[in-house]
């Protein structure tokens, strides 16, 4: 049986010692994913789609996620918002 493409999966959520969240991740749709963690004590986020796509640093402002954001909305102005 297909898996339901049309969901939104429950997120996981991994915490410290303390109960800080280190990571949220959640899948989405047929093999979508975007993940939110700290490494080395920076918030990054992954977004991608099975095992593809893009990483970037978003603890500062501006931030490469800010960058890779502002390159989407130049590439599909129809889709920015």
């Amino acid at each position: 049986m297909p898996k339901d493409q049309n969901r939104i999966d429950e997120p996981e959520i991994q915490r410290d010692e303390r109960g800080k969240i280190k990571s949220v991740s959640v899948a989405f749709g047929p093999h979508h994913f975007v993940e939110i963690y700290l490494e080395a004590g920076r918030v990054n986020i992954a977004l991608g789609a099975t095992h593809h796509g893009v990483r970037a640093d978003a603890a500062d402002v501006p931030s490469d996620f800010e960058a890779l954001v502002e390159e989407l909305k130049r590439a599909h102005p129809d889709k920015a918002f």
